[in-house]
């Protein structure tokens, strides 16, 4: 049953959202013609709002299926599953863009065949600022600037000093440090995440076990925790020492969804954590 969760979540953890690496194979891109085949759902949504008729080809993600911006365009990789190549090459893209660390093989032989790729890893909004700009110097487009789209997010009244702690999962109890994209958007607000500095390994980067012993010494004033697929509050209730817990007690639990704070997902799902980190 654990294992099973744990591979669940490993699904769910596989895209930490620093723009980090450019293969260049051609030398020139000509405006409004460039195709781009996007294998996360974020580089999806960046895109399509830059330049929404370059993106020919998409990830089977359940947040672009939710969006019918989206409903037309060719999905070329589903979960864990490596994409597609065959179907890649046959959209004929100019550029790939895919996740470093889980898309390296993909976008090697794709760099191989001649195909353009860039390889992502998002921690930060600084990353994806970066990120932004250079999508949008590559399709040679002049668009909003980041702090304009996100701008939930660029709160000036960020001077919170409060302490939380982010649970992700109870069976591991997983929580963000600073390492991770939660961590970092967490700290843009100015909160004390209690977790931030832990450094204990687990599979996933960016990501620690807490003890049912440590939460009842730190006592967190607030506690954030994440709703994944087939999950809700009961997990958490079912931590034994739950109802010791002061934030507990003080009904200071606030819910978030997955996408947005822990898989930064979209940009309607980053404003949306934003929005509810503010109301805190």
């Amino acid at each position: 049953m654990k294992n099973n969760f744990l591979n669940k979540l490993s699904t769910l953890l596989i895209f930490p959202i620093s723009f980090l690496l450019v293969n260049k194979v051609h030398a020139n891109f000509q405006e409004n013609n460039i195709r781009v085949v996007a294998l996360t759902s974020l580089t999806a949504d960046l895109i399509n709002t830059i330049s929404k008729d370059s993106l020919v080809g998409i990830p089977g993600s359940s947040i672009l299926k939710k969006n019918k911006d989206f409903d037309s365009i060719p999905i070329v990789s589903s979960g864990r599953m490596p994409p597609d190549l065959e179907k890649i090459l046959s959209l004929k893209p100019d550029l790939v863009i895919g996740a470093k660390g889980f898309h390296d093989r993909s976008l090697s032989k794709l760099n191989n065949l001649g195909i353009s790729t860039l390889s992502t890893s998002i921690s930060n909004l600084d990353d994806l600022d970066n990120l932004y700009k250079n999508l949008a110097s590559k399709l040679k487009t002049k668009t909003k600037s980041l702090e304009e789209i996100l701008g939930s997010c660029y709160s000036k009244n960020k001077n919170k000093n409060k302490n939380l702690v982010v649970l992700v999962s109870s069976k591991p109890i997983l929580s963000p440090n600073k390492d991770s994209w939660a961590g970092n958007l967490i700290s843009s607000f100015k909160f004390n995440n209690l977790a931030s500095e832990i450094t204990n390994k687990t599979e996933f980067k960016g990501y620690v076990n807490l003890s049912p012993e440590w939460l009842i010494k730190s006592q967190p004033e607030n506690i954030l925790v994440i709703k994944t697929p087939g999950s809700d509050m009961s997990q958490y209730k079912s931590i034994n020492i739950w109802n010791k817990l002061e934030a507990v007690k003080n009904n200071k639990i606030y819910t978030f969804d997955y996408y947005g704070l822990i898989n930064a997902g979209g940009i309607k799902a980053i404003n949306k954590a934003c929005q509810k980190l503010s109301s805190i």
